[in-house]
């Protein structure tokens, strides 16, 4: 590659800004060559086509047919080389996937959300006769069903971005930067048009081997399709403002009625209000009678209240003579009962005395009969001796 094909590449961020019409600043497009080849090598283009560093670019197999496993050299849009290697091989459409092996790997394009659709717009990468990239504006005219193109996978899509010859392998981009397909032709291309592989085919076709894309998760609009949103939103936000005048004056309206009944209700409202004041004052009149009755009933309970205490008062005088009375007559029972006791004691002490007197005198009197019979008893004997002595 010469030095101004290099120096080309280094602009390409700034080719591809993302003004009106161009896909995304970035410097994910490359151009490969083998790793053995020295000076201009085979200018294939190709693009980072995810986060991990993967290359989908336009490849040329070996002598043996071999890209899987090769070695290759990517150049960055900022012109310096970094070693890649083969991992897959697609040999109908002559693309092949390629591993970056530098870290942190460059930011990849973004693949869009939907497929490619016809009429929408289209921006497709080429390089021109000196090597350099150049972006172009195009459309999809159509997109032919599997089978169409062999060279172009499944399904083939067929658009005018005549960006140069030199351009498979590059990304084909909608109008807001995303990838929608990869561009397959060679010098050959039909004139006047040419050849992509949807970017869902890129995906089936390399997934396996490890490419997964960075998907947008938004829709992108065409301009018909911006505009024609334009269009709804401001139809719609004039009908909301028209809603919102017609609640304005609806909402004046109802005031205005609100006010005309306030005015002629306002005369009613005072009369009645004058009415209330009337019964109000007519229902204090009552209450302050009330209270001054309750303040004369309050008096007289007062008053008896008086009498009654003076009434308790003499009565518990009263009550307290009577007690102190029976106090005394309980006292004076409580005297007799003790000295009737006293009494009685005495009555029965007395009569034991008798009894006990009775008791001795009768010992006594045998005691003297049987001394005097002893006696008497003793003179016989004494006298039987003596006359049976003589």
């Amino acid at each position: 590659m010469t030095r101004g094909a290099a120096a080309a590449w280094g602009l390409l961020a700034l080719t591809a800004a993302p003004a009106a019409g161009q896909p995304p600043e970035t410097d994910a497009m490359v151009a490969v060559r083998w790793a053995n080849e020295v000076g201009e090598g085979a200018r294939l283009l190709g693009f980072v086509a995810d986060a991990a560093g993967h290359v989908v670019a336009q490849v040329v197999a070996d002598d043996a047919g071999r890209v899987v496993g090769a070695d290759f050299v990517v150049r960055l849009a900022d012109g310096v080389e970094h070693p890649a290697a083969g991992v897959a091989y697609d040999a109908a459409s002559g693309l092949g996937l390629l591993r970056l092996t530098t870290d942190p790997p460059p930011a990849p394009y973004p693949f869009a959300r939907d497929p490619a659709e016809t009429g929408r717009a289209v921006y497709g990468v080429a390089l021109d006769a000196d090597f350099r990239p150049v972006v172009r504006l195009g459309a999809i005219s159509r997109i032919e069903p599997a089978g169409a193109e062999a060279e172009a996978g499944p399904a083939t899509i067929r658009h005018n971005t005549l960006a140069g010859e030199r351009r498979h392998g590059a990304p084909l981009f909608n109008n807001c930067g995303q990838v929608v397909g990869v561009i397959v032709e060679r010098a050959a291309a039909l004139p006047g048009g040419g050849l992509a592989a949807p970017a869902e085919w890129l995906v089936t076709t390399f997934g396996g081997a490890g490419l997964a894309p960075v998907r947008v998760e938004e829709a992108c609009l065409s301009e018909a399709e911006r505009a024609a949103e334009a269009e709804a939103a401001l139809r719609e936000a004039e009908r909301k403002a028209a809603e919102a005048e017609r609640d304005r004056a609806a909402a004046e309206e109802a005031l205005r009625e609100a006010e005309a009944q306030a005015e002629a209700t306002e005369v009613e409202r005072a009369a009645e209000a004058e009415r209330d004041r009337a019964a109000a004052e007519e229902e204090l009149r009552v209450a302050q009678a009330r209270a001054e009755e309750a303040d004369q009933n309050r008096l007289s309970l007062e008053q008896r209240v008086v009498e009654a205490e003076r009434e308790l008062e003499e009565t518990t005088e009263a009550l307290d003579g009577a007690l102190a009375r029976a106090d005394n007559q309980r006292t004076q029972r409580t005297q007799a009962q003790e000295d009737a006791a006293a009494a009685e004691r005495e009555r029965q002490a007395a009569r034991r005395n008798v009894l006990w007197a009775v008791a001795v005198g009768g010992a006594l009197s045998v005691l003297l009969a049987g001394l005097w019979l002893a006696a008497r008893r003793s003179r016989a004997r004494a006298a039987r001796a003596g006359r049976a002595a003589a």
